[in-house]
């Protein structure tokens, strides 16, 4: 008995894709803004702070190196303020608040710099 056989060409689809876009495997570029950055350096001048409050304690007589970290740490900490109060004066534009932006920083900066 010969059999009638033809070849049959069976065709599968390829299963849809999805609407949605997958989103690539890619190391991400990490984006550093203005807080990111504030807040690393408020967490150095908190170590620094720490460091001379230690140094304080360990080294009653000799003061010299915690006064060190302790002038870094307030450095840092000015800093910080200045940086966070200017972008408060920038929002609240009045010259008022933009005057006594000016005599505090001045006055901080200069005070500081004599008190060294």
């Amino acid at each position: 008995m010969e059999e009638n056989r033809e070849d049959i060409n069976v065709y599968a689809e390829e299963p849809k894709k999805d609407k949605k876009k997958k989103k690539d495997i890619v190391k991400s570029e990490k984006k550093y803004g203005i807080n990111t950055v504030l807040a690393f350096v408020a967490y150095i001048g908190i170590g620094c702070i720490a460091i001379a409050l230690l140094l304080t304690v360990i080294l009653k007589g000799n003061t010299k190196l915690s006064d060190a970290f302790n002038s870094v740490g307030e450095v840092i900490s000015y800093l910080i303020c200045i940086c966070l109060a200017f972008s408060w004066v920038k929002n609240h534009r009045k010259i008022g608040w933009i005057v006594c932006y000016v005599i505090f920083v001045v006055t901080i900066i200069v005070l500081f710099i004599l008190n060294v």
